[in-house]
């Protein structure tokens, strides 16, 4: 499959998941999210006061995180491949009374913004669906402003692997060569099925290294404690059936960097 038929694919399969994706999950207006049943950044502040900053967010799905920057203050862009999901996020935006910008486009190849144009870039899990990372990240990196933030919230390695509900645990198969998921989810005729791409924590770390940026932080969430888990900016049922899973194995990566103010 080529990078133009993936490609195809993901779009028609988050056009296709997008109305049921977005009625189980439960996407605060108030925080950004970065992992399911996890904290948002109101506990993990590694954006610090996002007041009147440039921001770009890539994946914006239905624009929950957009609207909770707006709120706080930040100037902000949303981009997304969907149509099903900009619809979305357009309705979320009329009804917040938020204002921001909402454009569709291609996260691989944000070439639309001119270089140094934003403080911040960031996407809750955009990243697994590109097939070229390496491409995306160094495009990011030229329009971020020097000394200016990108943030990677994305899909553990480990997240890959089967996990045996009888005996509560995952099965590794090779952590070195994570399987590429098949979408099972129906997609519309004359598309395949959509993928993602589950990368290794060292694969993560040299690409953004690679595209010249350089780590501040990584994190690997851990799900709040049920009832706390409620208080989290990201759950609903899409995620109630994995807890047990998510409480014992990572699900996602959390990766704060910034672009060095020298060359």
């Amino acid at each position: 499959m080529n990078p133009t038929d993936i490609k195809s694919a993901l779009k028609a399969g988050w056009d296709a998941m997008s109305p049921s994706y977005q009625a189980d999950s439960q996407i605060a207006l108030d925080d950004v999210h970065y992992a399911p049943f996890a904290p948002g950044e109101t506990f993990y502040q590694l954006m610090g006061d996002v007041s009147n900053k440039r921001i770009l967010e890539l994946a914006c799905g239905a624009a929950q995180n957009s609207i909770a920057l707006t709120n706080w203050g930040a100037n902000v862009t949303a981009l997304d491949f969907s149509p099903n999901q900009l619809t979305r996020a357009l309705t979320n935006k009329r009804q917040t009374q938020t204002d921001f910008a909402l454009i569709a486009g291609d996260m691989e190849s944000p070439t639309m913004f001119k270089p140094d144009s934003f403080d911040i870039i960031l996407s809750s899990f955009g990243w697994e669906f590109i097939p070229d990372l390496p491409q995306c990240l160094t495009a990011c990196a030229d329009i971020l402003r020097p000394g200016g933030q990108l943030i990677m919230s994305t899909v553990h390695p480990l997240s890959a692997f089967s996990w045996d509900i009888r005996d509560q645990s995952l099965r590794v198969t090779d952590y070195f060569n994570p399987p590429i998921e098949v979408w099972d989810d129906p997609v519309p005729e004359g598309h395949l099925p959509g993928l993602t791409f589950f990368r290794t924590i060292e694969e993560l770390t040299t690409s953004l290294t690679s595209a010249g940026l350089l780590i501040d932080r990584l994190i690997e969430p851990c799900p709040l404690s049920l009832p706390e888990g409620a208080q989290s900016p990201y759950g609903g049922p899409y995620w109630s059936d994995h807890y047990a899973r998510l409480t014992q194995i990572h699900f996602a990566i959390l990766i704060s960097t910034h672009k060095p103010t020298f060359h």
